[in-house]
């Protein structure tokens, strides 16, 4: 039984399991297409349209000998085996699975191209974890171009674009000395009819001992919760219907942020139990690296005394826009909003500003994913003001 999410307007951790995919190997990647997506003559053909628009690659600001492109939605695209090596990891390809392997110290990534629709996309899936993130990507003459952010956010590095130039610059330069090691834990579910795969992230690295115990303590704690109760629901549940069927229960993260004294995370809890799909919860996490101190918009957005109420109008007015295209529902938002803004609890920064997310359901049809909403500080904040300037 496939067990997925959908691809459209998401940027978050998400699953994609259990699909069948019809790869073919590509010199630097695979070809796979969805069941349900457009057919592979299509797919194929859409693969070969070549951006002229191109792309200059540096690491560390240094020229590169590989050149990149544009994505039909403005998006840096990179070779993925060239920039990959360029930045130092190794590059395998496992054939079992048809993903592209890359590994760069305990940091890894199994990415795998795939058509949507009428586009290409490339899903990432980080540190020998089932859950990863879906960019954009591209076939070009048998060729994987995946998106610059899908090799810079699993590797620690920033990316750079200096538009003046065509150039995208992947860089460690202001990312904060501390090394972020993924875990596993310990199956505590011990049956023939449970897969469990929860990877979350140590930090290491710290001057104050303190500080790195608290924060270490809070992402394991998160996960830990999570198994537990994932533990008594497989022994609710009992055997399978069927003895094709098997239970899922997936743990992962991504490091949104980590700079300026300040790393943020967004975690992933999956879970399948039978039915049509699986369920998942996001939970973003942020810390002080001064003090292990967990913050909320709060902690980052107190000049503004009414941000709550900026923030609140900017959401209606951008779920109104997009109600039609997306299926948002402001009734929704609003019956959420009316007497809470709990919901603010819900975001993890980037190198933009930070992102508001909800959960399945919360505002719109399952079918909508985790909804997200971007945000700069600039349209919170007076000029001048640095929000972080506290945890440097």
């Amino acid at each position: 039984m496939d067990k997925q999410y959908t691809l459209k307007n998401t940027t978050y951790l998400k699953k994609l399991s259990a699909l069948v995919l019809a790869a073919t190997m590509a010199a630097a990647g695979t070809v796979a297409i969805l069941p349900g997506s457009t057919n592979s003559v299509y797919a194929a053909a859409a693969s070969q349209k070549v951006n002229k628009a191109v792309v200059h690659v540096q690491v560390e600001g240094k020229a590169v000998a590989t050149q990149g492109m544009l994505s039909k939605s403005g998006k840096t695209l990179v070779p993925l085996k060239d920039a990959a090596k360029a930045l130092g990891a190794t590059v395998t390809y496992d054939a079992k699975t048809h993903n592209v392997i890359v590994t760069k110290g305990k940091q890894s990534a199994a990415y795998t191209i795939y058509n949507d629709i009428n586009t290409d996309n490339v899903f990432a899936a980080f540190n020998g974890g089932a859950l990863g993130e879906s960019y954009d990507g591209q076939i070009v003459k048998g060729v994987s171009y995946v998106e610059a952010k899908a090799l810079s956010e699993p590797f620690g590095y920033r990316t750079v674009w200096n538009k003046a130039t065509s150039t995208v610059n992947f860089t460690t330069v202001g990312v904060n000395a501390v090394t972020v090691t993924p875990t596993k834990l310990a199956d505590p579910i011990q049956n023939k009819y449970t897969t469990v795969n929860v990877v979350y992230p140590v930090v290491s690295g710290l001057d104050n001992e303190a500080a790195q115990t608290a924060i270490n303590k809070a992402l394991k704690d998160h996960f830990d919760k999570y198994l537990a109760g994932m533990k008594k629901q497989v022994e609710e549940a009992g055997t399978p219907y069927s003895k094709d069927l098997s239970y899922e229960i997936d743990g992962g993260y991504k490091v949104s942020y980590n700079q300026n004294g300040v790393i943020s995370f967004l975690l992933t809890d999956y879970q399948f139990l039978g039915g049509a799909h699986g369920d998942n919860i996001l939970t973003g996490m942020t810390f002080s690296l001064k003090d292990g101190k967990a913050l909320k918009l709060d902690d980052l957005l107190k000049s503004n005394a009414s941000y709550r109420q900026d923030i609140k109008k900017m959401l209606q007015a951008d779920i109104k826009k997009q109600s039609d295209e997306m299926g948002y529902s402001l009734e929704q938002f609003n019956d959420l909003s009316k007497n809470s803004s709990s919901y603010l609890n819900n975001y993890y920064l980037t190198d933009s500003g930070f992102t508001v997310f909800f959960q399945k359901y919360d505002i719109a049809p399952g079918a909508a994913g985790n909804p997200e909403f971007n945000f700069t500080f600039s349209q919170l904040l007076k000029s001048g003001v640095n929000p972080l300037k506290d945890f440097k």
